[in-house]
């Protein structure tokens, strides 16, 4: 993390992982067509990549912990006079577009928990 900037790739890794989670879980559900031993290869791989997936969000969840860190610490700089208030505006856009992304990747990430949870005897690992 840069003392300026603030880039959530944990979230961007994050929101990959779940694009390819959903991509894996529509192959099985409508790969019908398949055979036995695909089908069996795409629900191993889709079980693994909901597990590794919710596994991920602890990472999301640490990033979200290091953003509310950075903003307080801007913060700081703003009230003893270290950075100016464009600068400050500029900084605090940015941080704002890392907390839209790393909040709708922990959004979806309890709406993959909550399919999990719901489809627990659909998961087989």
């Amino acid at each position: 993390m840069r003392s300026s900037r603030f880039t959530p790739y944990l979230s961007f890794i994050g929101l990959g992982l779940i694009i390819m989670t959903l991509a894996i879980n529509l192959i099985f559900h409508y790969g019908r067509g398949l055979d036995e031993g695909s089908l069996m290869l795409l629900s191993v791989a889709n079980a693994v990549s909901l597990f590794f997936t919710l596994v991920w969000g602890l990472f999301g969840i640490i990033e979200l912990y290091l953003l509310l860190i950075s903003n307080k610490k801007l913060k700081s700089r703003l009230d003893t006079g270290r950075i100016s208030k464009e600068e400050y505006m500029k900084l605090a856009k940015n941080h704002k577009f890392s907390f839209v992304v790393n909040i709708s990747y922990l959004v979806m990430l309890l709406i993959q928990l909550g399919y999990v949870i719901m489809n627990w005897d659909e998961v087989n690992i």
